[in-house]
């Protein structure tokens, strides 16, 4: 198990910094509590934190990331708690309270964060499947982080239940085990690290074919976005630049665990 959430993580400028050589501002941006890699981790800096960091510092700022439950960021940020939520997917259910990266009335890709995929688990030795268009053997609904609209929505289309009633992936991952549901949805690379621990070696597996993967965004307030357009603009841009550039190349290894 990864150790306990670090709550806040203060980055891209020192808290005794004389008046003169502060940021002008610091950017609110909240992230999920569980680890998510390879783009945010509770307790330090993933891809997705690193790119959002770098862009704001760019623009003569700084950047304050709060790891909290998913709702919470997501709510939050249609409230205005926090500037940015990171890292959403482009999917209806935000567009009323956030704003994306666009080009030619299309969410741009080439300003994303990042890409992950998402697969399924089992206990081993459960009978219950995914083979990449449907599930079979099931008899409880599937297990998922709470608040993961793409899950619910695929699941949804696919006409099978789901389970979010939790959203620790430690609280999912003992429900697993436990045979209170048969089919666990979570970010691959977590997942991996998961089953090759010594808490879940040789009791949970990785089902072959992924389930899901989809693009995220650092996705701004809608009234934040509407004040300042130019500045977000910016930020964005910044973002698909450093995501292309060389040093890119260099570090994002070096972020994703």
């Amino acid at each position: 198990m990864k150790p306990a959430v670090v709550p806040r993580l203060l980055l891209g400028g020192s808290l005794l910094c004389l008046a003169m050589a502060c940021p002008a501002r610091t950017i609110k941006v909240c992230i999920p509590a569980n680890p998510f890699p390879p783009l945010t981790f509770p307790d330090r800096e993933g891809q997705g934190q690193w790119l959002v960091r770098k862009a704001v510092e760019r623009q003569g700022d700084a950047v304050e990331f709060e790891a909290v439950p998913w709702v919470r960021c997501t709510d939050g940020v249609a409230a205005g708690t926090y500037d940015v939520a990171m890292p959403p997917s482009a999917h209806a259910a935000f567009l009323p309270t956030m704003a994306f990266p666009m080009a030619a009335g299309q969410v741009d890709q080439g300003r994303a964060v990042g890409s992950v995929t998402l697969v399924a688990l089992r206990r081993v030795g459960s009978r219950a499947y995914w083979d990449g268009t449907s599930f079979s053997g099931l008899t409880t609904p599937v297990m998922f982080n709470k608040g993961v609209v793409t899950v619910r929505e695929k699941l949804a289309r696919l006409g099978v239940p789901g389970d979010e009633g939790a959203s620790a992936n430690e609280s999912l991952l003992n429900k697993l085990l436990l045979g209170r549901g048969e089919i666990l949805v979570l970010n691959a690379q977590q997942a991996a690290e998961e089953v090759a621990s010594d808490e879940f070696r040789g009791k949970l597996e990785i089902l072959p074919t992924p389930f899901l993967s989809f693009t995220l965004h650092a996705a701004f307030n809608r009234k934040f976005q509407a004040a300042q357009p130019a500045y977000v603009e910016a930020i964005w841009t910044e973002i698909g630049r450093l995501r292309a550039s060389p040093e890119w190349s260099r570090v994002a290894p070096t972020l994703a665990k």
